[in-house]
C-alpha cells in the first residue's frame, strides 16, 4: 500500500525477498510461480485514481491495481530454498 501511496499511477506492485534479483524478470517469476498463493498474496484494489494517460483506465480516472506479496513465509523458510542445477 505504501508504494502506491508514494505514486498514484503505480498500477502493479510485486513485493520480493532480498534473494530476489528485480532486475531478472525471470528471477521475479521464480518468486511469483514459487511464493505466491493467489487467493492469500493478490491484492486488488478497485476504483482508485489512476494515471490520466492509462488507456485502460476509466473516462474518470480511476482503475484497478494490483499487489502481489511475493515473498517467503518466514516460519518455512526453509522450504523456499533453490534447488541448485548441476551445470554439465
Amino acid at each position: 500500500m505504501a508504494a502506491f501511496a508514494a505514486h498514484t499511477s503505480l498500477k502493479h506492485v510485486v513485493v520480493v525477498d532480498e534473494d530476489i534479483n528485480i532486475f531478472d524478470p525471470n528471477d521475479v517469476e521464480f518468486a511469483i510461480a514459487t511464493r505466491v498463493k493467489g487467493d492469500m498474496d493478490i491484492l486488488v484494489i478497485s476504483n482508485v485514481r489512476g494515471s490520466s494517460l492509462d488507456p485502460r483506465g476509466a473516462p474518470d480516472g480511476t482503475t484497478t491495481k494490483v499487489g502481489i506479496d511475493a515473498t517467503k513465509i518466514l516460519v518455512e523458510k526453509e522450504n523456499f530454498e533453490r534447488a541448485v542445477i548441476p551445470e554439465e
